[in-house]
């Protein structure tokens, strides 16, 4: 993916080191956002908001998917937000899929299903025939009327340029990269590494915000 240097997942990663207490380092494990955003990433009072700039033709934002949710399951006021990058107009499909799924909360077998596609069959799924080909081969976790009508709504023709301001804004040169509290970057690490900074952030923005 552009400029990733995410590494791919090891099979050795295991349910408990996600609470694991590392010792991180500004700078190196992450960073701070330089400074307010006029449009920042919506979050709820009392919880900690994890958004992952992903893109679903990132073959590293694939692999983590599965443990990034085992991750998630086990945490506590925390929301978990995905957006798929939009840079100078490309991925502006994924970008209406990824919206429409989260509006439609199909979760994380559709998402799954679309990364297989995308990585594995190498299908274009931001070609409207292939979307449509590919929703008719996954109705029992997806209702293909529904989604496309979702997908067709003024609403999400709106969420490509959103996102691609979002993308700009927060400056996501890579994926996967998350925001934890709208104010902490991670920076690229191996998987097994990212969720336990991602984890430790999210500690430190409890803290901060004195949130249980």
């Amino acid at each position: 993916m552009k400029k990733t240097l995410i590494a791919i997942l090891s099979s050795a990663i295991v349910c408990h080191a996600f609470a694991d207490n590392i010792a991180i380092k500004q700078g190196t494990d992450y960073t701070v956002l330089s400074g307010p955003i006029s449009k920042p990433l919506p979050a709820k009072a009392g919880r900690v908001n994890v958004t992952e700039f992903y893109s679903y033709a990132c073959i590293h934002c694939s692999i983590l998917e599965p443990t990034l949710d085992k991750w998630y399951a086990g945490t506590k006021n925390v929301d978990l937000n995905r957006i798929q990058v939009v840079w100078e107009n490309n991925f502006s499909g994924y970008a209406k899929i990824n919206a429409t799924a989260q509006a439609l909360n199909l979760g994380t077998k559709f998402n799954q299903q679309v990364f297989n596609a995308t990585m594995t069959e190498h299908k274009n799924l931001e070609d409207k025939t292939q979307l449509q080909a590919f929703l008719n081969a996954n109705k029992s976790i997806v209702d293909p009327k529904k989604f496309m009508a979702s997908y067709n709504s003024f609403t999400m023709s709106t969420k490509p340029q959103e996102y691609a301001q979002y993308t700009t804004a927060y400056n996501i040169t890579g994926t996967p990269t998350f925001i934890v509290g709208n104010k902490y970057v991670t920076s690229p690490a191996q998987p097994e590494q990212l969720i336990k900074v991602i984890q430790a952030l999210v500690d430190k923005v409890k803290k901060e915000q004195k949130i249980k």
